[in-house]
């Protein structure tokens, strides 16, 4: 029995959430926050993707660590469970 194969459009959301190359830091951490996301596209002029910000590109920043404290104990668990393994 053969199946009819999905589309993206049969899967994906319409309603997204997106930033510019202009958004600050606090600005991206924040909606990630909000919105419960770990990325976000990143739009130009008429809604080009041009990237895409995630919440690994944020790690580095010591700010982030304010926003999403608990995202870096996880980590850091997630890490160690691996090595064990």
């Amino acid at each position: 029995m053969a199946s009819t194969p999905y589309t993206v459009a049969d899967v994906m959301t319409t309603n997204v959430i997106a930033i510019t190359p202009e958004t600050g830091f606090k600005d991206i951490a924040a909606a990630m926050g909000r919105w419960k996301v770990t990325a976000l596209p990143v739009i130009e002029g008429e809604g080009r993707v041009v990237g895409v910000v995630s919440e690994a590109d944020l790690l580095p920043k010591e700010e982030f660590h304010e926003h999403r404290p608990g995202l870096i104990e996880q980590m850091r668990r997630l890490g160690d469970t691996a090595k064990a393994g």
